[in-house]
């Protein structure tokens, strides 16, 4: 006993003479401290009790000049040194992963990641993908925008170039909806060419516009999906829109039937599925001529009687696959022009039907407003085009101003 008292007694003893600022830890090593700006700093640990005065001595003295640096500051300054290397080392493809899994967390459509994808497999991770992303240069994405607007037109390298825009803004931490704690990959985007995101339609005379006649072919000639022709071509319906279509979304009132959408069948990426609309303005409910209230009718006696029923079923009662139905069209336009090649309906795809009603509806007089209402477009711009008036109906106006002048 007389000896653990005396053992204990020399520790304490010896914790007594060390220098002020100095202790020792329990690791047997000695920890040496200095005032700064009202705060006691560690300046580090050290094996003898030499190191660590002459480690507090060279401390006092960059206080005394100003200079000192607590360890605290250090190691948080040494930590983002380290975290610009790793960064300098990840790739373009990676952040591109870690911007799909962003873009999902935010609840962008399926859909649209998917386009996101294909557009930057195509055409951007070719050229930048495997090169760390903080080597990405404002010149090398002019150069490469500059070859691809060559090589695909204005219309592909403008989604492209506006895909590789969000994906360098996230990597920048610039994308709306990043959490607070997300460290950015580079201080700022590359991606600034110049009038790269502006929208320049092509000019074209007079879009395809399928007549009455054309339109009565084509559904006649596309077996079970003629509803579906009719639909899109006078309701401006798109062709995943169709598909996902039920009974319940059809109602009789005012002496027509009321189409409501909602949803949309998808066939981007793998197997098919349902998802909302494009848009917000995509949820609309629009009126169907009452001219086809007897094919509405004929058509529902050729589906089960229930709400969950799919208009435009496979067999089994399932989604149809879009390319189904893109081939019943492409069939029935094909026949057409092979029997009336003096008024075929040239590069005339499904989307046509849909442009042709809106065509007819912006002849009849509908205002911009009621275009985007009929149309599901949320964009002023895109509709506009449709209240454009064709070459007749120019003429038929000039004939009406050449008789007033007349008179």
């Amino acid at each position: 006993m007389a000896n653990k008292s005396s053992s204990s007694g020399d520790s304490r003893t010896k914790a007594k003479k060390l220098p002020p600022g100095i202790n020792l830890t329990p690791g047997g090593e000695y920890r040496a401290r200095v005032y700064f700006q009202g705060k006691q700093q560690s300046i580090g640990q050290f094996q003898t009790i030499t190191d660590a005065k002459a480690a507090r001595s060279i401390a006092q003295s960059e206080i005394a000049r100003g200079v000192f640096v607590p360890m605290s500051v250090r190691k948080a300054k040494a930590k983002e040194e380290q975290q610009k290397r790793d960064r300098a080392m990840v790739t373009v493809d990676h952040v591109a992963e870690q911007f799909w899994k962003f873009l999902k967390s935010t609840g962008k459509a399926q859909g649209t990641i998917y386009t996101y994808q294909s557009r930057y497999r195509t055409h951007i991770a070719p050229r930048f993908g495997q090169q760390p992303i903080t080597d990405i240069t404002v010149t090398q994405v002019e150069d490469w925008h500059a070859g691809l607007l060559k090589a695909k037109g204005q219309g592909v390298s403008r989604s492209v170039y506006l895909t590789i825009s969000s994906l360098f803004n996230y990597a920048a931490g610039k994308a709306n909806g990043l959490s607070s704690a997300f460290t950015p990959y580079i201080e700022t985007s590359p991606v600034q060419v110049s009038g790269a995101t502006k929208h320049r339609p092509e000019r074209r005379e007079s879009e395809p516009v399928a007549t009455v006649e054309q339109i009565e072919f084509l559904a006649s000639h596309s077996g079970k999906y003629r509803l579906a022709i009719l639909l899109s071509a006078w309701a401006a319906v798109r062709l995943g829109e169709l598909l996902a279509l039920q009974r319940a979304d059809l109602t009789r009132g005012d002496g027509f039937y009321w189409l409501r959408i909602s949803k949309q069948v998808q066939a981007r990426g793998k197997g098919l599925y349902e998802t909302a609309p494009k848009s917000e303005a995509g949820y609309r409910t629009v009126p169907v001529p009452a001219a086809l209230n007897d094919e509405i009718e004929s058509h529902l006696q050729t589906i089960p009687n229930v709400k969950d029923s799919l208009l435009f079923p496979r067999l089994g009662g399932e989604w149809t696959h879009p390319n189904s139905l893109r081939n019943a069209f492409n069939r029935a336009r094909d026949e057409w022009n092979a029997e009336n090649p003096k008024d075929a309906l040239d590069n005339f795809t499904f989307h046509g039907l849909r442009h042709t009603a809106l065509t007819h509806i912006g002849q009849a007089g509908a205002t911009l407003e009621e275009l985007k209402r009929y149309a599901g477009h949320s964009s002023s711009e895109v509709v506009a085009k449709y209240q454009h008036a064709t070459r007749d109906r120019l003429a038929m106006l000039a004939g009406k101003l050449s008789g007033q002048i007349g008179g």
